[in-house]
């Protein structure tokens, strides 16, 4: 059965994807940062998901 959190992730991993490839940020550093961090947060919904 997918529990909420694997539903949340994907959710979560489509907005911020296409939110980035819509409104680029003004330096790579910057982009690199928010990708980590919302790439981690997906992760982290995943294990939660998978438990």
């Amino acid at each position: 059965m997918i529990r909420g959190n694997f539903i949340g992730a994907a959710i979560v991993a489509i907005i911020y994807t296409v939110y980035i490839l819509a409104h680029p940020f003004p330096t790579k550093a910057g982009e690199v940062v928010a990708l980590v961090l919302l790439n981690a947060l997906t992760i982290v919904l995943l294990a939660f998901a998978f438990k």
